[in-house]
Protein backbone atom coordinates (compact mmCIF):
# COMPACT_ATOMS: atom_id res chain seq x y z
CA UNK A 1 0.00 0.00 0.00
CA UNK A 2 1.63 3.62 -0.86
CA UNK A 3 1.61 6.49 1.55
CA UNK A 4 0.06 9.32 0.91
CA UNK A 5 1.84 12.58 -0.22
CA UNK A 6 1.81 14.34 3.17
CA UNK A 7 2.48 10.76 5.10
CA UNK A 8 5.84 10.48 2.07
CA UNK A 9 7.15 13.92 3.29
CA UNK A 10 6.47 13.66 6.16
CA UNK A 11 8.55 10.41 6.52
CA UNK A 12 11.10 12.08 4.87
CA UNK A 13 11.47 14.84 7.03
CA UNK A 14 10.86 17.93 4.76
CA UNK A 15 7.62 18.49 6.17
CA UNK A 16 6.48 19.46 9.54
CA UNK A 17 3.43 18.04 11.09
CA UNK A 18 1.88 21.81 12.31
CA UNK A 19 2.46 22.80 8.55
CA UNK A 20 0.54 19.99 6.96
CA UNK A 21 -2.37 19.85 8.84
CA UNK A 22 -3.30 23.10 8.14
CA UNK A 23 -2.86 22.54 4.51
CA UNK A 24 -5.22 19.68 4.62
CA UNK A 25 -7.97 22.06 6.47
CA UNK A 26 -7.88 24.49 3.59
CA UNK A 27 -10.78 25.10 0.90
CA UNK A 28 -10.97 25.94 -2.18
CA UNK A 29 -11.94 29.98 -2.45
CA UNK A 30 -15.68 30.46 -3.27
CA UNK A 31 -15.11 33.26 -5.67
CA UNK A 32 -14.28 30.32 -8.09
CA UNK A 33 -17.67 28.72 -8.12
CA UNK A 34 -19.40 31.60 -8.85
CA UNK A 35 -17.57 32.85 -11.89
CA UNK A 36 -18.25 28.62 -12.59
CA UNK A 37 -22.37 29.60 -12.60
CA UNK A 38 -22.26 33.10 -14.18
CA UNK A 39 -22.36 33.26 -17.71
CA UNK A 40 -19.66 35.53 -19.47
CA UNK A 41 -20.01 38.61 -21.42
CA UNK A 42 -19.17 36.39 -24.61
CA UNK A 43 -22.24 33.87 -23.93
CA UNK A 44 -24.46 36.89 -22.71
CA UNK A 45 -24.05 38.33 -26.24
CA UNK A 46 -24.35 35.38 -27.80
CA UNK A 47 -27.53 34.85 -26.47
CA UNK A 48 -28.70 37.98 -27.20
CA UNK A 49 -27.71 37.45 -30.86
CA UNK A 50 -29.62 34.55 -31.28
CA UNK A 51 -32.82 35.75 -29.42
CA UNK A 52 -32.87 38.74 -31.93
CA UNK A 53 -32.12 36.53 -34.92
CA UNK A 54 -35.30 34.50 -34.23
CA UNK A 55 -37.13 37.37 -33.77
CA UNK A 56 -36.16 38.51 -37.04
CA UNK A 57 -36.65 34.97 -38.97
CA UNK A 58 -40.22 34.82 -37.35
CA UNK A 59 -41.20 38.41 -38.65
CA UNK A 60 -39.48 37.23 -42.22
CA UNK A 61 -41.21 34.14 -42.35
CA UNK A 62 -44.33 35.89 -41.12
CA UNK A 63 -43.89 38.50 -44.17
CA UNK A 64 -43.43 35.61 -46.43
CA UNK A 65 -46.68 33.80 -45.19
CA UNK A 66 -48.46 36.83 -46.51
CA UNK A 67 -47.00 37.55 -49.35
CA UNK A 68 -47.67 33.87 -50.00
CA UNK A 69 -51.27 34.06 -49.25
CA UNK A 70 -51.45 37.35 -51.46
CA UNK A 71 -50.41 35.68 -54.41
CA UNK A 72 -53.26 32.51 -53.97
CA UNK A 73 -55.66 35.25 -53.42
CA UNK A 74 -54.72 37.02 -57.03
CA UNK A 75 -54.60 33.50 -58.56
CA UNK A 76 -57.73 32.62 -57.27
CA UNK A 77 -59.37 35.93 -58.39
CA UNK A 78 -57.15 35.75 -61.94
CA UNK A 79 -58.78 32.18 -62.30
CA UNK A 80 -62.24 33.45 -61.88
CA UNK A 81 -62.16 36.34 -64.10
CA UNK A 82 -60.29 34.49 -67.10
CA UNK A 83 -63.21 31.81 -66.66
CA UNK A 84 -66.14 34.14 -67.06
CA UNK A 85 -65.01 37.69 -68.56
CA UNK A 86 -67.40 38.65 -71.15
CA UNK A 87 -65.43 39.71 -75.02
CA UNK A 88 -65.40 43.18 -75.13
CA UNK A 89 -63.33 42.85 -78.89
CA UNK A 90 -66.62 44.35 -80.56
CA UNK A 91 -66.64 46.99 -78.25
CA UNK A 92 -67.10 50.55 -80.46
CA UNK A 93 -69.36 52.50 -77.47
CA UNK A 94 -66.62 54.20 -74.64
CA UNK A 95 -68.17 53.59 -70.95
CA UNK A 96 -66.88 55.96 -68.45
CA UNK A 97 -65.88 54.97 -64.98
CA UNK A 98 -63.87 56.27 -62.33
CA UNK A 99 -61.71 54.79 -60.15
CA UNK A 100 -59.20 56.41 -57.64
CA UNK A 101 -60.74 59.74 -58.55
CA UNK A 102 -59.49 59.55 -61.64
CA UNK A 103 -62.06 58.96 -64.95
CA UNK A 104 -61.40 55.81 -66.87
CA UNK A 105 -62.42 54.78 -70.31
CA UNK A 106 -63.19 51.18 -71.62
CA UNK A 107 -65.11 50.34 -74.93
CA UNK A 108 -68.13 48.09 -74.61
CA UNK A 109 -70.60 46.89 -76.93
CA UNK A 110 -74.59 48.25 -76.51
CA UNK A 111 -75.75 45.37 -75.07
CA UNK A 112 -72.56 45.51 -72.06
CA UNK A 113 -73.22 49.26 -71.67
CA UNK A 114 -77.24 48.59 -71.09
CA UNK A 115 -76.23 45.36 -68.85
CA UNK A 116 -73.93 47.58 -66.76
CA UNK A 117 -76.37 50.44 -66.22
CA UNK A 118 -78.73 47.75 -64.83
CA UNK A 119 -75.62 46.11 -62.79
CA UNK A 120 -76.10 43.01 -63.70
CA UNK A 121 -72.16 42.88 -64.81
CA UNK A 122 -69.31 44.52 -63.31
CA UNK A 123 -65.85 45.65 -64.17
CA UNK A 124 -62.86 44.24 -62.67
CA UNK A 125 -59.48 46.12 -62.46
CA UNK A 126 -56.64 44.13 -63.18
CA UNK A 127 -54.17 46.14 -62.71
CA UNK A 128 -51.95 47.79 -65.14
CA UNK A 129 -54.78 49.98 -67.00
CA UNK A 130 -56.11 46.37 -67.55
CA UNK A 131 -60.20 45.84 -66.98
CA UNK A 132 -62.28 43.49 -67.65
CA UNK A 133 -66.40 42.87 -67.48
CA UNK A 134 -67.67 40.15 -65.65
CA UNK A 135 -71.71 39.05 -64.21
CA UNK A 136 -72.35 40.37 -60.85
CA UNK A 137 -71.77 36.55 -59.27
CA UNK A 138 -68.61 36.50 -60.03
CA UNK A 139 -68.13 39.96 -58.64
CA UNK A 140 -69.31 38.93 -55.26
CA UNK A 141 -67.14 35.70 -55.40
CA UNK A 142 -64.12 38.30 -56.24
CA UNK A 143 -65.29 40.94 -53.26
CA UNK A 144 -65.02 37.89 -51.40
CA UNK A 145 -61.37 37.37 -51.87
CA UNK A 146 -60.95 41.02 -51.81
CA UNK A 147 -62.69 44.00 -52.55
CA UNK A 148 -59.82 46.59 -53.94
CA UNK A 149 -60.30 44.60 -57.44
CA UNK A 150 -64.11 45.09 -58.24
CA UNK A 151 -65.19 48.56 -59.10
CA UNK A 152 -68.08 49.66 -58.12
CA UNK A 153 -70.47 51.26 -60.33
CA UNK A 154 -71.40 54.65 -58.91
CA UNK A 155 -74.37 54.97 -61.54
CA UNK A 156 -76.76 52.75 -60.56
CA UNK A 157 -75.85 54.06 -56.75
CA UNK A 158 -78.43 56.74 -55.67
CA UNK A 159 -77.35 59.43 -53.09
CA UNK A 160 -80.03 61.32 -51.01
CA UNK A 161 -81.24 63.80 -53.03
CA UNK A 162 -80.08 67.61 -51.80
CA UNK A 163 -83.01 70.05 -50.90
CA UNK A 164 -81.08 73.08 -52.09
CA UNK A 165 -80.47 70.96 -55.77
CA UNK A 166 -82.17 73.16 -58.49
CA UNK A 167 -81.77 70.08 -61.00
CA UNK A 168 -83.28 67.68 -58.75
CA UNK A 169 -86.29 67.66 -60.74
CA UNK A 170 -84.42 66.68 -63.97
CA UNK A 171 -83.41 63.04 -64.04
CA UNK A 172 -79.53 61.67 -65.62
CA UNK A 173 -80.56 59.18 -68.82
CA UNK A 174 -79.18 55.62 -68.36
CA UNK A 175 -77.29 56.37 -71.48
CA UNK A 176 -75.80 59.66 -71.25
CA UNK A 177 -72.31 59.56 -71.83
CA UNK A 178 -69.70 61.83 -70.16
Amino acid sequence: MSLSLKDQLLKAGLAKKATAKPAKKKKPPQVAKKNRNKPSEAQLRTQRAMLNKAKKDKKLNEQRQAEAAAKAKFAQIKQLVDGSKLDRKDGETSYSFTLKKKVKKIYVTDDQQKQLSRDQIVIISMGNEAFELVPKAVAQKIAERSAKYVIENTNTQEAAPDENDPYADYQIPDDLTW
